[in-house]
């Protein structure tokens, strides 16, 4: 049992003793020399001529046993006990220092002083503040430029402009189609989140740069892209694909992509600023709607045509308002199946979101008795195009007209008839509700009908739409 024990505790300690003298070799460029560590002494092995360490006297063979000055937190252990990094580092002086090597020579122990001839960096400490760590390896003269640096960098953080970014964007997907937006837009092929950009610049604002790390993003806004000057700006960038977006199922998901915006501002520090934008995606969610949107295209005067009538029919385009802005777009109108019939006249864009709708006039085409069904078409700056919903104007014959106005005439008679004979059937129509409905519901001239808070809703034959029946109160 002894003699492996014995065996197992002398294999230990040879491998121990081959690891700790695992030579290595370490260069120092700047000053012209090389130096060897196993474990035990550290030896100069290499001397540049008419470098540094020639100057200062050292010579191939010595022995470095000891720094002297610069003190630095990591070189208070035997040098034979540094790594090579470690050891790299600390037998290189730094820019514009000495460095003073305690050596042992033929003759004996001196000390030699290596100055370095590289200048002193312009900016030695870009980026602050620094780890322990990385402060540990200073010079007493670097600590001392590392402390004033810290100054002026509270300084410059005080003067450095601020940008921050609001946006909140929610894609509503109803079986696999997109059902609407909140707070964006989309193309076919790119979903776009309505992003503002507010920063502390006021007036002095000079650009601003912004990037994705996906590499879809690169733009740069100046201040005329601002809505008014010094004013926050508005931006939509594409930073999802459409196709991503569809592929939701069951509960919200949630996407979102980093941007990284560039600040500069005249007369201050330049600044960054990294900023997370969320899209929240609800998928066949029948309880949450998107808020309603501004129709691109809305049809005024005249509400009806009569065929040969050249009279131009008025409109408001909002093609500038659309997310994200579109290239052109061009009034077109389109047959039963939704196709493009004819392209009538391109659609002036505003300078910017926030204009009003825009006044636009045209002549439709009135030689007989149709339907007209007016869109705007409407492309995009990655090439794809999208039809806005129809908006229809009839275009109809006198006789039609004669015969709708006889409608209208007949369905008001009806209504009133109607209304007549509820109030002599019911003294109260609402004293015993579910009696009055199965009245209204037999009735003749009654198409659909329903309750609601303390009311009675009807539908007319004839009529378009619902009329109310409203109830009294006490």
């Amino acid at each position: 049992m002894l003699p492996m024990f014995l065996a197992s505790l002398l294999s230990a300690f040879a491998g121990a003793w081959m690891f700790a003298a695992a030579p290595f070799t370490v260069t120092m460029k700047s000053a012209g020399y090389s130096a060897r560590s196993d474990g035990e002494t550290v030896t100069v092995t290499r001397v540049e001529p008419k470098s540094v360490a020639a100057e200062a006297g050292l010579q191939k063979g010595m022995k470095v046993t000891g720094i002297t000055q610069p003190p630095r937190g990591f070189t208070r252990v035997p040098l034979p006990q540094l790594d090579a990094t470690d050891l790299q580092d600390a037998l290189t002086p730094q820019p514009a220092e000495t460095l003073w090597l305690q050596v042992e020579t033929k003759r004996g122990s001196d000390q030699l002083i290596l100055k370095s001839r590289e200048p002193l960096p312009d900016n030695p400490f870009p980026v602050v503040p620094l780890t322990d760590a990385q402060q540990a390896r200073l010079t007493p003269n670097q600590a001392s430029r590392y402390q004033q640096r810290l100054v002026q960098f509270a300084v410059e953080a005080m003067r450095r402009p601020q940008v921050e970014a609001r946006q909140n964007t929610t894609a509503y997907v109803m079986k696999g189609k997109l059902s609407g937006i909140d707070g964006g837009g989309a193309t076919p092929l790119w979903l776009h989140p309505s992003i503002e950009l507010r920063h502390t610049c006021g007036d002095s604002l000079e650009k601003m740069e912004l990037s994705s790390a996906a590499g879809n993003v690169n733009l740069t806004l100046r201040p005329e892209d601002a809505t008014q000057a010094g004013g926050p700006i508005q931006l939509a960038p594409p930073l999802w694909p459409m196709q991503q977006v569809l592929r939701c199922e069951g509960a919200p998901t949630a996407l979102q992509q980093t941007l990284h915006v560039k600040l500069a501002c005249k007369g201050r520090p330049p600044a960054e600023h990294d900023f997370n934008v969320k899209l929240t995606v609800r998928c066949d969610d029948l309880h949450s709607q998107p808020g309603p949107a501004q129709p691109p295209l809305v049809l005024e005067e005249p509400k009806d045509f009569l065929v040969g009538d050249t009279t131009p029919l008025q409109m408001k385009v909002f093609a500038h308002q659309l997310v994200p802005r579109p290239t052109e777009a061009t009034l077109v109108e389109l047959d039963a199946q939704g196709q493009v019939l004819r392209r009538l006249t391109p659609v002036p864009m505003g300078k910017n979101a926030h204009e009003p709708g825009l006044p636009l006039q045209v002549t439709l085409d009135t030689t007989a008795r149709r339907t007209a069904r007016l869109a705007l078409d409407v492309r995009f700056s990655d090439g794809s195009t999208w039809l806005s919903e129809p908006q229809t104007r009839e275009i109809r014959t006198r006789a039609q007209v004669e015969g709708l106005r006889r409608e209208a005439l007949e369905t008001n008679a009806r209504a009133s008839a109607f209304l007549e004979e509820l109030n002599d059937t019911f003294s109260e129509p609402c004293d015993d509700v579910p009696t009055t409905m199965k009245w209204i519901l037999a009735h003749p001239a009654i198409e659909a009908a329903h309750t609601g808070f303390r009311k009675l809703h009807y539908k007319v034959k004839g009529s378009s739409h619902f009329s109310v029946f409203m109830c009294g109160y006490d």
